[in-house]
């Protein structure tokens, strides 16, 4: 069985002895397409995204708000 000498990847890009960055123009009109996109889906990527972004902070406290959750529930029982 052949022992290699070294484990870490390696790959080839097509930067041709250039960085391998972005360049502006690049960023530039990938904004361009990212506004286009989001104007196309209108008010329900606005009610997706601010869905996620609810979802992604209760996700990690889901104990936390249920108990809150119980809590109110629980006071609005008792003042009833």
């Amino acid at each position: 069985m052949p022992k290699s000498k070294s484990f870490a990847p390696s790959w080839d890009t097509s930067s041709f002895g250039h960085p391998a960055d972005t360049s502006p123009m690049e960023c530039s009109a990938l904004a361009d397409h990212l506004s286009v996109c989001s104007r196309s889906r209108g008010p329900m990527q606005v009610l997706c995204t601010g869905a996620g972004l609810v979802r992604d902070f209760l996700a990690p406290r889901l104990v936390t708000t249920v108990f809150l959750v119980a809590l109110i529930a629980g006071i609005a029982w008792l003042a009833s």
